[in-house]
């Protein structure tokens, strides 16, 4: 399995030093998201997007996705910026995708993340038929732009992010089992799970068995005081450094290396997030976070 950076975790505002720690590190895979030299991967210039290309190739690197926060944009709190029904809404984001496409082209990159369909705040409290009716919805959407990635020769992947109809790997699961599209899989986030209030298990994972992708690598710590006779795992508290943090990442690493091995495993340590204690500098952080998940990997025989 092959191990990936976000550049823009390396605390880096020059796309060049970000590359120059990569290659530092020992990662041969990147991918892309923000500070790419003052752009995001959402409006960069396809000019200034060829001569970040440049760079990468020169540096004997590879970029592994490109992840983008406009398709269908995440809002965690107040009134989301579009409505679920609206077709201009889903007409835009083909665009918009469109838009990716060419870049990806440009990155020579086949993956491309994307999120699901907004969930509404009180969704947990409606009836079953009327979440299994947006469920379908979103997979109807995600199908369309499926068909888009497959006439472009990409792939998408679905991102579970607390606030989207695929919050979860249940729901992920969902979406799997109704779209069934070649060109739609899945990015797990695992601790984005526990975040949603589904602390990820083995059990949890049999839901998307086969179709990750790639995941997203962080460490985690509990919430004080959460662990309860109903709640066992815990609350989610905050971000923190994998392999001193409170989450066993070994068991699902393991499930991964035997059911998914085509998953990209991408370190995204949010260490803007992170506890002061953890701040021990962006770089470093990345540096151990990455001889963390090597050292599960090699035990499992299945680092690249």
């Amino acid at each position: 399995m092959k191990l990936s950076i976000f550049t823009d975790m390396l605390g880096c505002e020059s796309f060049e030093e970000a590359l120059h720690h990569t290659k530092e590190l020992g990662f041969e895979n990147i991918d892309l998201r923000g500070k790419l030299n003052g752009s995001t991967i959402d409006n960069i210039t396809l000019d200034k997007a060829r001569y970040l290309s440049l760079l990468v190739k020169e540096n004997n690197l590879k970029v592994s996705s490109l992840s983008s926060w406009a398709v269908n944009p995440c809002t965690f709190s107040g009134t989301p910026s579009y409505r679920n029904d609206d077709e201009n809404h889903h007409k835009q984001m083909s665009t918009v995708l469109n838009r990716l496409f060419d870049l990806a082209d440009i990155f020579s990159a086949q993956y491309i993340r994307i999120y699901s369909l907004y969930r509404q705040e009180d969704f947990n409290l409606l009836q079953e038929d009327e979440k299994e009716k947006q469920y379908k919805f979103n997979a109807e959407m995600m199908l369309r732009h499926a068909e888009h990635a497959k006439e472009r020769g990409k792939i998408l992947l679905v991102e579970n992010e607390p606030p989207t109809l695929t919050s979860n790997c249940e729901e992920l699961g969902i979406l799997v089992k109704y779209t069934n599209h070649p060109n739609l899989k899945i990015n797990w986030d695992i601790v984005n799970g526990w975040r949603a209030g589904e602390y990820p298990t083995l059990e949890k994972y049999e839901c998307i068995k086969g179709a990750v992708y790639q995941t997203h690598l962080k460490g985690a710590s509990r919430l004080s005081n959460s662990i309860t006779k109903d709640n066992p795992f815990g609350l989610f508290g905050n971000f923190a450094i994998a392999g001193k943090d409170e989450f066993d990442h070994e068991p699902i690493m393991k499930a991964l290396s035997e059911h998914d091995p085509q998953a990209i495993l991408t370190i995204d340590t949010h260490y803007p997030s992170f506890y002061q204690q953890d701040k021990l500098g962006e770089v470093e952080v990345v540096r151990k976070t990455k001889e963390f998940f090597e050292n599960i990997l090699k035990k499992e025989g299945a680092y690249e």
